[in-house]
């Protein structure tokens, strides 16, 4: 995860567009990271943060957010965050009780009334930080950078300079990074190199064949004798695990 980069400092986001609020909230992180060390961001509006993750591929570990902004929700903003960055902690900070029910829409979410928020802030931040990660692809494509969880992904396919990847529901990405640089080391263990062009997702593996996977959709991918021997060990070693 990001978090393991940069003597593992922990990229924290924090979104309030009231400047008092804002600075509350750092220092209370701050004070509440119990000998963690935290890179912290502050942003002004959910569109600046939203700019930030999509066009720059900025990915906090954990995003802080007000309720109540000017221009778009906290919860919405969750919403957004959530299918961005899915591995993302989100901690609400509120100073109206009659939003908690709207929050469990979202996922991984911690809610804080702003009179609580030094009482409660450690113990979110604790239990967001020890969450165990979904995997997921980080990725440049043409129009920014994309997270998408590998539970998502049924294959991938290298094309020429480009690699293709093939989500559930039949989307496609091309992103320009090889399948090798894809998969580090937390994901690649579910991805089984079946072919000189091919990768499959081995929890989206219908039926093994001699020469082919099948997966949903009736997708079929070629399992070349090139990599036969070594796929059918991944595939059966997979299924012990």
């Amino acid at each position: 995860s990001s978090s393991e980069g940069g003597g593992g400092m922990i990229p924290i986001a924090i979104c309030d567009d009231e400047p008092l609020h804002r600075e509350r909230l750092v220092r209370s992180v701050q004070n509440h990271l119990n000998g963690k060390h935290a890179e912290m961001r502050v942003f002004a509006s959910p569109a600046a943060l939203l700019q930030e993750i999509s066009a720059h591929g900025y990915t906090p570990d954990v995003v802080i957010v007000d309720i109540q902004m000017g221009e778009m929700s906290g919860i919405d903003l969750a919403k957004r965050i959530n299918e961005a960055l899915p591995q993302c902690a989100v901690i609400f900070a509120t100073s109206y009780l009659g939003f908690a029910t709207e929050v469990y829409e979202t996922e991984h979410a911690y809610f804080i009334l702003k009179s609580e928020f030094d009482q409660r802030i450690g113990a979110a931040l604790q239990k967001a930080l020890t969450r165990k990660p979904l995997p997921i692809l980080h990725y440049p494509v043409s129009q920014g950078f994309r997270n998408t969880p590998c539970s998502q992904v049924l294959c991938m396919e290298r094309i020429l300079r480009r690699t293709k990847l093939t989500l559930l529901g039949g989307a496609e990405e091309w992103t320009p990074l090889t399948p090798a640089e894809l998969l580090e080391a937390d994901s690649a263990q579910q991805f089984i190199r079946c072919h000189q062009s091919y990768w499959v997702n081995f929890h989206q593996i219908e039926t093994m064949e001699n020469d082919c996977f099948w997966l949903p959709g009736g997708l079929r991918i070629p399992i070349s004798r090139t990599y036969r021997s070594a796929t059918r060990e991944q595939f059966f070693s997979c299924l012990h695990t």
